[in-house]
């Protein structure tokens, strides 16, 4: 048991500093976008945050949920928990998308006093505002691996995740700036959760009723 759980933070551990990487990566390409871009991007990694506080809410609620169904090996509670927790996420995913479209400029002159900044950050609103609906997928299925224990297809999503980043950042940044960055992020956390809903049968192997 002490090894499982020691794997599983190891797992997760490795999962979070992918998840490091990529924030790190996406600000270092966006200061070669120049300064203007680079502080409009750092405002909206407070819509992020933001957005992540609220979601992590019911990704926390999964890990409980999905823990206690694999404990007692039940399928359909299983299936309860992930659809019952991904509803109300889904939900709060909704809402903030579209409390960052009709209220992002109010949050973004809070937060910069700077004309040129907001006037940039005013563009690429829809990419920040469009991020609870992209990202709420990916922090579901960590609440319900990590409540799984199954950290290792958690950790493989992620650096496959990252791959694919880096990879469709270059391309996308040369031809079309910072939306091209924001398409490449976008495409990061989509599949993210892709892989592992690809994973997700495995979990409900072995489990009855």
């Amino acid at each position: 048991r002490l090894q499982a759980m020691m794997a599983v933070n190891r797992d997760i551990f490795i999962r979070t500093l992918a998840v490091l990487t990529a924030s790190a990566f996406f600000m270092n390409e966006s200061a070669k976008l120049g300064d203007t871009v680079l502080a409009a991007n750092a405002v909206f990694l407070i819509f992020k945050s933001v957005a992540g506080y609220g979601l992590d809410g019911y990704a926390h609620a999964a890990e409980a949920l999905v823990g206690e169904a694999i404990g007692r090996r039940s399928r359909s509670q299983l299936r309860m928990a992930v659809i019952a927790t991904t509803k109300g996420a889904a939900v709060l995913a909704v809402l903030m998308t579209v409390l960052f479209f009709a209220a992002g400029t109010l949050f973004i002159d809070m937060m910069t006093s700077i004309q040129a900044v907001r006037d940039v950050a005013r563009d690429y609103l829809p990419w920040a505002a469009a991020i609870p609906l992209v990202a709420v997928w990916s922090f579901q299925l960590d609440g319900v691996f990590i409540g799984a224990t199954r950290g290792a297809e958690m950790r493989n999503g992620m650096l496959i995740a990252l791959a694919v980043f880096v990879a469709a950042a270059y391309p996308l940044t040369s031809l079309h700036g910072n939306h091209g960055l924001w398409a490449a992020y976008c495409l990061f956390l989509l599949v993210r959760a892709g892989t592992m809903a690809l994973y997700y049968p495995r979990l409900e192997r072995g489990l009855t009723g």
